[in-house]
């Protein structure tokens, strides 16, 4: 296909289908931070995080465009993506959307501090990938990220990993 599309026309599944489909994906509890165009910090629970390249060093990060932090990544903010662990998930569900928190609020979950950068990293977190926006493109309902590995922090105590499957969070300690 040499990266161009196909000029016939597509089929497509029902999107009630394509989520229970996806749900049986089981797949890593991320939190994507961003310091915001006006300062503040925002940042949202995402388990559409790959990674890209060894070399250079980047991950692809998926984020729906309606999200807090969409506009900053399009403007080229330097993002986090911190893996969580387990013991995480009432920051998954702070970031995701189950608790009644928004924007900046959100940081009270979870012994979060600032990069020489100024990127939010979380504490305790498996690893914290600090990212400089490559590229964004757009599909559908969502911007794809592509962010150059600046820096990696590691967790001090290697711990076991949060992920989610079936519509759930599941601590694998």
């Amino acid at each position: 296909m040499n990266g161009k599309m196909l000029d016939t026309p597509l089929r497509t599944v029902g999107l009630a289908p394509f989520k229970l489909g996806m749900r049986t994906l089981a797949s890593s509890v991320t939190v994507i931070a961003v310091q915001g165009l006006d300062g503040a910090s925002a940042g949202l629970t995402a388990t559409a995080v790959c990674s890209l390249s060894a070399e250079p060093p980047t991950l692809l990060v998926c984020v729906n465009r309606k999200a807090g932090i969409a506009a900053a990544l399009r403007k080229g903010a330097e993002f986090s993506v911190n893996v969580l662990a387990a013991g995480q998930t009432d920051i998954a569900e702070a970031f995701g959307g189950r608790k009644a928190v928004r924007g900046g609020a959100k940081f009270a979950f979870g012994s979060w501090s600032r990069s020489e950068h100024d990127v939010p990293i979380l504490a305790g977190a498996r690893a914290s990938f600090e990212c400089r926006v490559a590229e964004v493109m757009d599909h559908g309902t969502h911007h794809i990220v592509i962010g150059h590995v600046s820096d990696v922090h590691l967790a001090q105590t290697p711990s076991k990993g949060l992920v989610y499957a079936d519509g759930a969070y599941i601590d694998l300690s």
